[in-house]
């Protein structure tokens, strides 16, 4: 992406989800998270990686989702598949990239995924302002939905997992990757910051 635009584009969604197309002023206080408004991502969100996830990634190409053909520019197409990566189920190819607000909850999550997974976790700091075009959904939006239509009504203890998701159509270019930095090696080693790789 060469241009300096940080507008993203608005896809016509019904209903309290909506695409998000504006970014906060480029000061990003980590230690301190405020709620994001409902129209606007920080400028610094959190990508959350595991080696085995649907999402293909390297430092030097950025992130991939595994589907990159699905167009959900209706409501229940973005229902559909934004519920199926939400809640993990690997038979839909998800065409989202899910990352955080938050670099603590952020490594929270990511400490739970390789105990539960027993995978390498990474969390990899994004620059909002260099995504490529296209919409960013909030997760909190399709989950209140969800529950809205009837949905998923019992708490199992995984909401905390979905705190300040954002939810990336497709990519994230490799100009957006700030860091990225080992939090947890597997279920059986010791969680473990060992430094950033590959900083900028």
């Amino acid at each position: 992406m060469t241009g300096t635009s940080n507008h993203l584009d608005l896809l016509p969604m019904t209903n309290s989800i909506q695409a998000l197309y504006s970014f906060l002023p480029t000061h990003h206080n980590t230690l301190s998270p405020s709620p994001s408004p409902p129209t606007a991502i920080p400028s610094l969100v959190y990508r959350v990686h595991r080696v085995n996830a649907q999402t293909r990634y390297a430092f030097s190409t950025g992130f991939s989702a595994k589907n990159q053909t699905t167009i959900l520019n209706y409501t229940s197409a973005l229902s559909r598949f934004g519920l199926a990566h939400l809640h993990q189920q690997t038979n839909i190819s998800s065409p989202l990239i899910s990352v955080y607000d938050n670099l603590a909850h952020a490594e929270n999550v990511a400490k739970h995924w390789a105990k539960e997974k027993g995978e390498d976790t990474y969390v990899v700091t994004i620059d909002t302002q260099h995504l490529a075009r296209g919409p960013v959904f909030r997760a909190a939006d399709l989950l209140k939905d969800e529950m809205a239509a009837g949905g998923k009504k019992e708490v199992d203890g995984d909401e905390w997992l979905h705190w300040g998701e954002y939810l990336v159509m497709y990519r994230i270019p490799a100009q957006a990757i700030r860091d990225q930095t080992p939090v947890a090696r597997g279920a059986n080693q010791d969680w473990r910051a060992v430094g950033v790789i590959g900083g900028a």
